[in-house]
């Protein structure tokens, strides 16, 4: 990993090729790999920006990027790769550049926003699934990892958007409602719209977005672990993601669970890192 103490960046994109938390079909430890290769279909001068056809408009233009690699992981030994995940997001928050982290299985969330301390948060979760089944004592893998970090003293509320179908169960949704998260469903946002889903949103604070790409339709996303039917469309996460950032300061984001041996097509990849693009632009 490059040496983070010498970055002088706006964003600093850090890499966790980690997937030893699934339940389902491993892969995802190529998710980074895979995002930054789709990430070349925009490769230019990123200081230029982003150009919109539509509206004729230019978002981060002057912004700095830096690639800082990847975390080194220590096979069978997930909490020392959670250690090493902290401690590389602290180092990049005290260089006062904004930390874009790319999985990787959902557990590495924990571990992100357990580097920032001090900072009062409202984390957003957009996924298919609550991940907020109960685990064996000390357990963190990517089905469980809303439990152990709603503990954590810095995350006020947490927002979980795009659940659905029926991968969820009794025991997910009675610890979600145990730990007062808001929930609003894919089901609910095709019957109502995203502005009405927007509304439910209450403004204010800090926030930090997980964003699990199975929250998308499988015909847009097949390239994850665990499929559902029934997921949003790119014109939907679009426009939350976009109109989130008018509720707080964004002041940090992860990409998971995109695993490219089940997408050969790479569009899983490509569609999350536009999303990205689109949701900065709208911050910055």
């Amino acid at each position: 990993m490059p040496d983070i103490e010498k970055v002088q960046a706006d964003f600093a994109v850090l890499g966790v090729p980690f997937d030893e938390g699934t339940w389902g079909q491993p892969g995802e430890r190529y998710g980074p790999r895979e995002m930054r290769e789709s990430s070349q279909e925009y490769n230019h001068d990123l200081t230029e920006g982003f150009y919109y056809i539509d509206g004729d408009r230019t978002t981060l233009k002057g912004k700095r990027w830096v690639d800082v690699g990847d975390v080194n992981v220590m096979p069978t030994t997930p909490s020392r790769t959670n250690d090493l995940v902290t401690e590389a997001v602290k180092k990049i928050l005290a260089k006062r550049a904004f930390p874009i982290v790319i999985g990787g299985d959902h557990s590495i969330t924990f571990p992100v926003v357990r580097a920032f301390d001090g900072v009062r948060l409202t984390l957003i979760h957009l996924d298919a699934h609550l991940d907020t089944w109960n685990g064996g004592p000390g357990n963190l893998d990517h089905a469980t990892w809303v439990v152990r970090t709603a503990k954590l003293p810095q995350v006020q509320k947490i927002v979980q958007i795009g659940m659905r179908g029926i991968a969820n169960d009794s025991e997910a949704m009675g610890n979600a409602r145990a730990l007062h998260n808001q929930i609003i469903t894919s089901e609910e946002i095709h019957r109502k719209g995203v502005l009405a889903a927007l509304a439910q949103v209450s403004p204010g604070g800090n926030i930090y977005v997980s964003f699990d790409v199975d929250v998308m339709d499988p015909t847009l996303a097949p390239g994850t672990g665990t499929l559902e039917p029934g997921g949003l469309s790119f014109a939907e996460i679009d426009e939350l993601m976009t109109g989130l950032m008018k509720k707080g300061k964004l002041v940090g984001m992860d990409l998971v669970e995109v695993n490219p041996l089940r997408d050969s097509s790479g569009r899983t990849a490509q569609t999350a890192i536009r999303l990205m693009i689109d949701m900065l632009g709208a911050a910055f």
